[in-house]
């Protein structure tokens, strides 16, 4: 039996199904095809890679899927690069921003992934260490050659880019919501830490980013979402907390929307309705 997912018939057609065929069309005998999904937070990035994979293995490829969360480095080795950065608001941040990943050991994974060999990939405890987060002694064996590997995040696929240009970039879309944020040695360090990842990106086969009609839906959509996680654990965010963690990432999320070149933009109404799925390069 297959999964349920909260799509309609119209969002299958329109934007899964176009999806799914592209991704399928990057399958390659004795390789292995690198799928990259990005979007801002509430966009769906997980559901989404969580359809492609049932559908997929329903089809009898095989396909493994992860999120970038999954390779945060140690708790430890981001508490030395907030250290390194004093005052700095997207460091005081417990994980997330450029830099706080394990980039060698994912781009490990990845090359092994399409080299077709065994890899164990790292699982994330997000609330171990009163929420600042720690790698957990659990891995996902990933064995044998597999079709497609599957892998999320908000900043897959984001650029370089100067202090300057992303400023400039973030004024001309949503000034009000970010100008908080846009101190230039601050987003310039974040930057400056965002450089060996593009490694990363030159390794996907196929790029894919998930792109909401407004940037202050990623507000509202991580909201609902907090309000949901609360009604089934009895705790959570407050809602200011909510909004100063999106106002965070938003400056860099703008940046991925603006320079970012994925193969296929999948646009999503303010109702949270993927309506549709544009190729935005040759594939």
């Amino acid at each position: 039996m297959s999964a349920v997912f909260p799509y309609s018939r119209e969002e299958r057609e329109c934007c899964l199904d176009p999806l799914t065929e592209a991704i399928r069309a990057r399958r390659r005998a004795g390789a292995t095809a690198i799928v990259g999904i990005q979007g801002g937070q509430g966009t769906g990035k997980s559901t989404i890679a969580a359809y492609v994979v049932d559908r997929l293995s329903r089809e009898g490829f095989g396909i493994v899927c992860f999120s970038i969360d999954d390779f945060y480095a140690p708790c430890a080795d981001r508490e030395r690069l907030a250290s390194q950065h004093p005052g700095n608001p997207f460091y005081r941040l417990p994980r997330g921003m450029p830099g706080t990943h394990g980039v060698e050991e994912l781009l490990e994974a990845l090359s092994r992934l399409r080299a077709g060999e065994d890899v164990d990939l790292p699982v994330f405890d997000k609330a171990a260490l009163g929420g600042r987060g720690e790698r957990s002694d659990r891995v996902v064996p990933v064995r044998g050659r597999q079709d497609f590997a599957v892998f999320e995040g908000w900043c897959v696929g984001m650029p370089e880019c100067s202090a300057a240009e992303l400023i400039e970039i973030c004024r001309r879309q949503e000034p009000e919501t970010m100008s908080s944020m846009l101190n230039p040695e601050h987003v310039g360090a974040v930057l400056a830490n965002a450089r060996p990842y593009q490694r990363l990106w030159r390794l996907m086969d196929l790029f894919v980013m998930l792109c909401p009609d407004s940037l202050l839906l990623h507000e509202r959509w991580r909201l609902q979402q907090e309000r949901e996680l609360i009604a089934r654990r009895g705790a959570g965010m407050s809602e200011e907390q909510v909004r100063s963690l999106v106002r965070h990432f938003l400056p860099f999320t703008c940046l991925c929307y603006a320079r970012a070149k994925p193969d296929l933009r999948v646009r999503i109404d303010s109702d949270h309705r993927l309506y549709a799925c544009e190729k935005v390069s040759a594939l």
